[in-house]
């Protein structure tokens, strides 16, 4: 019963890279960084043969570990180059820096040259009833996998760090430029990131633990469900990315657009505006507020409000960091939870509907934000000013 479990499980696995790995290619825009995740979907199907192919074709299985061993040296370097593409705030493609990432599978590939010149009796010990093998020649290459495999651990707890780093990097690239985070793009692609994450910390801590206590933590049946998932969450929130989330192209034409109407070419790093200059910038973009009562349009993003204002991204937001002291995120929502108070106090409408009204997407959003510039709750605010008045 419990190897019928692992085959099906296997089939749905196996079925979902075969079907996941053309699609995902299909898109010109996002072909690029989603390559990565294609060589991840094909390591990772390649390496849940393990569980058929020992039992259905064992005769086999010695060619099988020649080509399957290198694949687990492709799984973090191509989940981290995937992340990395998806959350690049400029144009992103494979390059020799990032193939340098892959530095892991030359060896690996060598140690898969040593299986294949193993004798048949000697890979069976050594892969199938997990003895210590005999001979000299079994000795190196089982010490050779052992130090391969202790730097592939290595190897998975710096892919959580660089992950991790990315992601705060790529959450404040998103608040410079969007007012709202609640759009299905952005949210799918924040749940990737923290499903991928959560998965690879569970693979890892039973890898771990089993290593430690010297029997596994987990079922076959187990692992094969845990990968399962992965996959499956990795492709669903990956085909949900349509274009690249942070249109480098767009912004680069506003740049240069906005550029021209301020009067210079400077770029942002290297921009040197004075105090009358950011102060002219702060009074053009809070009249662009005020008058066209921007704040309310709910998919207000920093390009749309540089067309309107007249000045360039980069500038809008060094002032808003260095001038103002906050991000475009912040600076949006600190308007809008304004215009939400008098609402609060002068009318009976639901915290929803106001929130709605006033440009915010979801209510989770309105109270954080709320509770960020008040310290209070939206109906903690309206009770406290009700009873003021009393």
């Amino acid at each position: 019963m419990a190897e019928s479990i692992v085959m099906v499980l296997t089939a749905m696995l196996l079925g979902q890279v075969v079907m996941s790995v053309p699609v995902l290619l299909i898109n010109r825009a996002t072909r690029a960084y989603r390559l990565p995740l294609a060589l991840f979907l094909i390591a990772s199907g390649v390496l849940a043969l393990n569980a058929i192919v020992p039992v259905a074709f064992p005769d086999w299985y010695q060619v099988y570990t020649v080509v399957g061993f290198p694949m687990l040296f492709v799984l973090c370097p191509a989940l981290r180059l995937y992340i990395e593409g998806l959350t690049a705030q400029t144009h992103w493609a494979l390059n020799k820096t990032a193939l340098k990432q892959f530095v892991l599978i030359w060896p690996a590939l060598a140690a898969s040259c040593l299986m294949a010149l193993l004798p048949m009796q000697q890979h069976r010990t050594l892969f199938v009833t997990d003895e210590v093998p005999g001979g000299l020649y079994a000795v190196i290459l089982a010490g050779a996998m052992l130090v391969l495999m202790c730097l592939w651990l290595l190897e998975c707890g710096l892919t959580l760090l660089v992950i991790a780093k990315r992601l705060l990097a790529f959450r404040a690239a998103l608040k410079a430029r969007y007012s709202n985070l609640d759009d299905p793009r952005i949210f799918a692609a924040k749940r990737l990131v923290y499903i991928a994450m959560c998965i690879w910390v569970l693979a890892l801590s039973s890898a771990f633990l089993s290593s430690v206590l010297g029997h596994t933590i987990l079922t076959l049946g187990s692992e094969m469900l845990i990968a399962l998932i992965l996959i499956w969450s990795l492709t669903f929130f990956a085909m949900q990315q349509t274009t690249p989330l942070l249109a480098p192209e767009a912004d680069c034409a506003l740049s240069k657009q906005g550029a021209l109407s301020e009067g210079t070419g400077s770029k942002y790093h290297k921009s040197a505006l004075d105090e009358s200059q950011s102060a002219r910038i702060v009074n053009k973009i809070t009249h662009a507020m005020q008058d066209n009562q921007l704040y309310l349009d709910a998919d207000l993003t920093l390009q749309k409000l540089s067309q309107i204002s007249g000045v360039s991204p980069n500038y809008l937001s060094q002032v808003l960091n260095e001038t103002l002291q906050m991000n475009f995120f912040d600076f949006v929502n600190h308007w809008r939870i304004e215009a939400s108070k008098a609402r609060l106090l002068t009318s009976q409408d639901s915290v929803l509907h106001i929130a709605l009204e006033v440009g915010f997407n979801a209510r989770s959003s309105f109270y954080k934000a709320f509770k960020k510039e008040t310290g209070l709750t939206p109906g903690e605010y309206r009770l406290s000013r009700q009873t003021d008045r009393q």
